[in-house]
């Protein structure tokens, strides 16, 4: 098992960057875990972010992982979508409180979970806040 990720990830610097991501994930899972137990963050917005947990993990998907790029993507995209949703109903300052890394990471987080939901066409996206505001 010694020498794995120097084999798979030959580049020094694509390693670095795996650790450091690898390094954000128990704040980012303790966030999602505080948030889940925050009565002021609606229920809707928790039903969506652990529904998309559940789908990540999940060996069926809406969009069959043959199919090139959409297919290997679609898990992230349906977790950026509901990180996203859940930020914007939480409030900045809710997410904050409840994060222990620094504000540049978490800032940085947002921002990316932002652009990834926002590749999901306009007509998609509206769609899916119509049913998740009821």
């Amino acid at each position: 098992m010694e020498g794995w990720l120097e084999r798979v990830l030959p580049d020094g610097a694509q390693r670095e960057q795996l650790r450091k991501v690898a390094m954000i994930l128990p704040n980012l899972a303790k966030l999602l875990v505080r948030l889940a137990r925050d009565p002021r963050v609606p229920a809707r917005a928790k039903v969506f972010a652990a529904g998309a947990a559940v789908y990540a993990i999940s060996p069926i998907d809406l969009v069959p992982d043959f199919i090139p790029l959409i297919g290997r993507t679609d898990d992230l995209v349906v977790v950026a979508l509901a990180l996203d949703y859940l930020v914007e109903e939480a409030g900045v300052a809710v997410v904050r409180e409840h994060w222990d890394g620094s504000d540049e990471v978490l800032s940085l987080i947002v921002d990316v979970v932002g652009m990834v939901a926002g590749v999901v066409p306009r007509p998609v996206r509206i769609a899916i806040n119509r049913y998740l505001r009821g």
